[in-house]
């Protein structure tokens, strides 16, 4: 059964991404138990129906109908919702707050059995969800929608411990939504951005992924995939390295 670790930067439910998600639940196969977590917009007024189109996207268009978990911070018993990631071969999170998710996750002890589901199986997570997995974790709304100065929250670090890459996860890092204003590295744009970096660690990165574009990281092989219309940027203490879409990697590539 395939291990893989699998970001995404945005665009996890839309028509570019049927076909990664299809290559990568074939490989499990049908028999696999898969989980979409609600947590990271479980706070949102519509989070029933935000569940209800990832659930039709995954059964309609992707061909692989996919189990509910709810686990939301302030309102989920946790026990219910650790005992089915223990029986998950496949879990997927996506949009929402990126600190909501690690409140709710940090908290729980849900860390360790996402773990756990990367001994056996395939953890896929895009935008708000992808951006707990880092060493740190950009406080979005926080900084864009608040007005905070730019801080850094500790993140679950399960990218580093699954690939030995010390690095924050920034999704939509090429975003351009602001027209007039700079939004890239996920709405906060270049001022922030830098004085965010500034604050990290030396040896600790920045792993940007564009928007409607993934990294694959297979855990047995070792091997890395881009895929989607973006590209995958590495950065740390100035330096950086990019990662163009549709090409192939070693892990060992992604080290300075």
């Amino acid at each position: 059964m395939a291990r893989k670790l699998v970001l995404m930067g945005s665009g996890e439910n839309s028509p570019a991404m049927v076909t990664p998600h299809q290559n990568i639940l074939k490989e499990l196969g049908k028999s696999s138990y898969r989980i979409n977590l609600d947590t990271p917009y479980g706070f949102q007024e519509n989070a029933n129906e935000m569940t209800e189109r990832i659930l039709g996207y995954f059964e309609k268009n992707v061909g692989y109908p996919i189990n509910d978990v709810h686990f939301r911070s302030d309102f989920e018993d946790a026990t219910t919702a650790l005992t089915e990631i223990e029986k998950a071969d496949w879990l997927f999170s996506g949009p929402g707050s990126p600190t909501y998710a690690l409140k709710a996750w940090a908290s729980s002890g849900a860390s360790e059995k996402f773990h756990q589901v990367l001994e056996r199986g395939t953890i896929v997570m895009a935008s708000a969800a992808a951006m707990t997995l880092g060493a740190k974790t950009m406080p979005v709304y926080e900084m864009y929608k608040v007005g905070d100065a730019p801080f850094w929250l500790d993140g679950l670090n399960i990218l580093e411990k699954a690939t030995g890459i010390r690095a924050s996860v920034v999704a939509h890092y090429n975003n351009t939504q602001g027209g007039t204003h700079d939004t890239r590295f996920c709405f906060i744009g270049q001022r922030r951005m830098e004085v965010l970096e500034s604050l990290l660690e030396k040896n600790t990165g920045i792993l940007g992924i564009d928007e409607h574009t993934g990294i694959s990281f297979d855990l047995d092989t070792k091997v890395v995939e881009i895929f989607g219309k973006g590209q995958v940027t590495l950065r740390m203490n100035g330096a950086e390295k990019i990662f163009a879409n549709k090409t192939t990697h070693s892990i060992s590539d992604f080290a300075f």
